[in-house]
């Protein structure tokens, strides 16, 4: 019972600091009224990144790292960094956007060198939808500066996103990996540790966050930090394909599920899946079932 006091103590003392913190700067509500009406002005990402750029100086906060999902959805998954403010070396400047899966694995190659240490992570969310995250470096003793930032960068990106149709429904969405993992390649098997640095599962989420776009061994190749002969190597010693073989394989099981759904026309389904050409999509989808998409969805029962 001591102990609860005690830690209701404690949570009572940081309460109060944190309310009282919030209204000794005599400019704190006129610079989060300018940075408010600023954000609200932005039509775009372009936009807002100027913004970002001008006026958290002005907040004393010394810099951002911002990530964005590239739909929002009532699940966080991957983002894309986007923008790092102070701007970092050519050499990681030239190499964005990068997809990052969760906020742990943020590479700390891409940390600004001259930046602080200390940072915030916010989750951007807003109406029940996630549309990425930020970490905000820590200049400002004021706590409450950083949960205003973020709530009114949320607001943003919602209508942002809003505006440009990158809404749940517009994005691809995975709802069972393992079962997609499993139908195709068996994970169980432990690798050695000199292979740690790409293991199955490594490989297998990278090409499951990449299912909308073209296999793209140059930016794998990069993203694991390896040389392009030496991922398709691996890929093959892993998973008994190659990367460009295991990428369709992921995509047509995800193809088979969008076809259940009966929502999607072919061309669609083609096209969400990373496939420019129609006519290609239909050609691996054969190579891998034995039928054309058409002919499935029919010996399936399902209405095209």
């Amino acid at each position: 019972m001591e102990d609860i006091c005690n830690a209701l103590r404690v949570m009572h003392a940081l309460s109060t600091q944190y309310q009282m913190t919030a209204h000794q700067s005599d400019s704190f509500l006129s610079n989060m009224t300018n940075i408010a009406l600023s954000l609200a002005s932005t039509s775009d990402t372009e936009q807002l990144e100027n913004v970002l750029r001008f006026r958290l100086s002005e907040l004393h906060i010394p810099g951002i790292i911002l990530c964005l999902s590239p739909f929002m959805s009532s699940d966080l998954g991957s983002a894309n960094l986007e923008l790092i403010v102070p701007e970092p070396p050519d050499d990681i400047v030239k190499s964005l956007p990068v997809k990052i899966r969760e906020p742990a694995l943020f590479p700390k190659r891409l940390l600004p060198h001259s930046s602080p240490l200390q940072l915030t992570l916010e989750l951007l969310f807003h109406n029940g939808m996630y549309l990425g995250w930020c970490y905000l470096f820590m200049g400002n003793v004021n706590l409450t500066l950083y949960d205003n930032v973020k709530e009114l960068l949320s607001q943003t990106l919602y209508n942002i996103y809003l505006k440009e149709g990158k809404t749940r429904s517009h994005a691809l969405v995975i709802t069972n990996r393992e079962k997609l993992t499993k139908n195709i390649i068996n994970m169980e098997e432990p690798l050695p540790a000199r292979y740690s640095k790409l293991n199955a599962k490594a490989l297998v989420d990278y090409l499951l966050d990449h299912l909308d776009e073209m296999t793209d061994l140059d930016k794998m190749a990069a993203f694991f930090g390896m040389s392009k002969s030496h991922l398709v190597r691996r890929s093959r010693e892993l998973t008994g394909y190659s990367v460009q073989v295991l990428h369709e394989r992921f995509k047509i099981e995800q193809a088979k599920d969008l076809i259940k759904s009966g929502k999607m026309k072919m061309r669609d389904i083609a096209g969400r899946l990373g496939f420019s050409n129609p006519n290609y999509f239909s050609s691996v989808f054969k190579k891998e079932t034995g039928l054309s998409p058409l002919a499935w969805a029919q010996r399936n029962r399902i209405n095209q």
